[in-house]
């Protein structure tokens, strides 16, 4: 199978792998956070109709305490309840009081209906129609009010409001006119004279358990009894109340009922509120989720693969044009004399962007020519590397040459006396012997202070009486091992530029100390110092080699610094750095790390 085949192959494989991977992960998490969307969603809808059903009935029972607390309102019901007068005067004077305590009250007014009814049919109400189906007093109204079923319980517990189910409003015109409310026995002094009812219309009961996102969610109230407040439509099923609360519960009966449920429970009502909805519409949504992953999946890997295609064959092009060369191009033709295979083997067939395949191929053409350059003119070839190698030997410089050169000068002058250039000869030797010893790179303090001694020794020999010089390195820091050539090289630079060729004493001291785990040399001259360009430049150049983008310098002033930083900051895996400033001349710093200076000599 070919490069590329196999590429498209492998690219395929990873591909739909990846897409599939990636596809069955969101998936699974957007049904997850689906799912947590639509629990704290219903948990959140149940809570608010429950509060908002607790205020509705506090405000109700708060209304009924209101009135219990009004003294004037009870002595009017007691008047009305006991008057038993034939005119029956002071039964309505207390029935006006009634009334007129009933408007004055400012939370009535915030219901439909407030009354205040007996068993043997009389009753004041909040709200008079002109044409009320009953009348107080009446066997009709007697018999109405004796048949309303929770009058017992109000008896029982007369404390105590009850909630009661919506029911027919049995005071109004309209007899399917629906209210919901709270009722209570009322006593005075000790005593049953009669019930209370506050009421309020249907539509704001169903206001308070439609307050949900959808139309398709479904609202049932339920009291611990299992009487229901509210059934919305659609949802005859009493859900069980033993469900788990604030939980989002997939619920199943015989009947083939299938629902989402949620059930959350208001301890002050010992109400159930129930956030439900059909479990098919939540499987709707899960294969819609599906469907639209596939779709992405597919939109995805569709264009993909073809990506990868043209990915994989351009990325064999110039392997394709290379075998096609070679192919072309046999061994036995490469070494033929004929300008064609030499054309060929002169020109690339790879794109330069494949960088690895075009230096193979020019390596390839390289190694060819060679080949075939070498068997048509062998003889030429090895007679031009003689002369090469011969060249070399020429150019190269013996040590041992200079040396002797440097004793035979040292003899003559110790004939003539002159001390002078003896030492002069010492010196050179003692740097040349140094520098050129290959063993090791790197040496101790006390031998790098040697080695920029004998440079400034070489130097006060130029400039006698100009040049002063101090060496300030505590003993105890001889024995630290340093890199070879650090000192010298930066003394080098400053006796070179330090002075722009100012004809003054040149004082130059070299200063070392320990500071924190870490050594320090000063390099410090009393010349013209950096130029403001020069110091920017220079710090630039030593920041571009801590950020590893330059390398050994060719041209520009002060290039001995720059290299000498770039050798050392690189063999000391970029801890070793230097600082440049001015202070009365020019001070260079070398800072280097303790635990890296104490490298073992190789």
């Amino acid at each position: 199978m070919k490069l590329s085949q196999k590429m498209i192959l492998i690219f395929s494989i990873v591909m739909i792998s990846a897409v599939a991977i990636l596809t069955s992960y969101t998936t699974r998490t957007s049904l997850r956070s689906s799912e947590a969307f639509t629990a704290a969603r219903f948990e959140n809808m149940g809570t608010t109709i429950s509060k908002a059903l607790e205020q509705e009935l506090a405000m109700m029972e708060l209304t009924i305490e209101e009135l219990l607390d009004n003294a004037s309102f009870m002595a009017a019901l007691n008047q009305y309840v006991r008057d038993d007068s034939e005119d029956q005067k002071m039964a309505t004077a207390a029935r006006n009081t009634i009334i007129q305590q009933l408007y004055r009250s400012p939370m009535v007014e915030n219901f439909y209906r407030v009354t205040f009814f007996t068993r043997d049919g009389s009753f004041v109400s909040s709200r008079v129609e002109k044409d009320d189906c009953l009348e107080s007093g009446t066997d009709k109204a007697r018999e109405l009010f004796n048949a309303i079923p929770w009058l017992d319980e109000l008896d029982a517990a007369p404390n105590r409001c009850f909630i009661h189910q919506p029911h027919n409003d049995f005071l109004s015109v309209r007899r399917d006119f629906v209210v919901y409310g709270v009722a209570r026995a009322v006593q005075f002094h000790s005593k049953n004279i009669g019930y209370i009812e506050v009421t309020s219309e249907i539509a704001g009961l169903k206001e308070i358990m439609t307050q949900v996102d959808e139309t398709t969610i479904m609202t049932q109230a339920v009291f611990s009894d299992g009487t229901v407040l509210y059934s919305s439509s659609g949802l005859d099923v009493i859900y069980p109340l033993d469900l788990a609360r604030n939980t989002l519960i997939d619920y199943k009966d015989d009947t083939g009922l299938h629902h989402q449920v949620m059930r959350v429970y208001n301890e002050w009502l010992d109400l159930h509120v129930f956030i439900a909805q059909d479990q098919s519409i939540s499987a709707q949504r899960t294969r819609t989720l599906y469907l639209a992953s596939i779709r992405t999946a597919v939109l995805i890997t569709g264009p993909a693969l073809v990506l990868f295609v043209f990915i994989a064959l351009r990325l064999t092009d110039s392997i394709r044009r290379l075998t096609k060369k070679v192919r072309q191009l046999p061994v036995e033709s490469a070494l033929e004399d004929s300008s064609n295979v030499t054309d060929i083997l002169h020109h690339t067939v790879t794109r330069t962007g494949d960088a690895e395949l075009h230096e193979l191929e020019k390596v390839f053409n390289s190694m060819m020519l060679r080949l075939r350059e070498s068997t048509i003119n062998e003889l030429s070839m090895r007679e031009g590397t003689l002369q090469a190698q011969l060249s070399a030997l020429q150019t190269q410089i013996n040590p041992h040459f200079i040396y002797n050169t440097l004793n035979m000068i040292s003899s003559k002058s110790l004939e003539s006396g002159n001390m002078e250039v003896i030492d002069i000869c010492d010196h050179f030797a003692q740097m040349l012997r140094y520098a050129i010893d290959t063993q090791s790179q790197t040496a101790t303090l006390a031998e790098e202070i040697e080695n920029a001694r004998d440079y400034l020794h070489l130097a006060k020999s130029r400039y006698e009486q100009y040049l002063e010089f101090t060496i300030n390195v505590p003993a105890q820091l001889e024995q630290i091992i340093i890199p070879k050539l650090s000192l010298q090289p930066i003394v080098e630079n400053a006796m070179i530029h330090g002075y722009n060729g100012r004809n003054t004493v040149r004082v130059l001291s070299i200063t070392g100390w320990l500071e924190n785990d870490l050594l320090i040399l000063e390099i410090h001259d009393n010349g013209t110092g950096f130029s403001p360009e020069s110091l920017a430049a220079l710090q630039q150049r030593f920041h571009d080699i801590e950020d590893g983008t330059v390398t050994i310098s060719q041209t520009g002033k002060h290039i001995g610094l720059v290299n000498t930083y770039l050798r050392l900051f690189y063999y000391s895996h970029k801890r070793i750095r230097i600082s440049l400033r001015n202070a009365e001349g020019a001070v260079v710093r070398l800072t280097i790390p303790v635990a890296d200076a104490s490298l073992k000599t190789e």
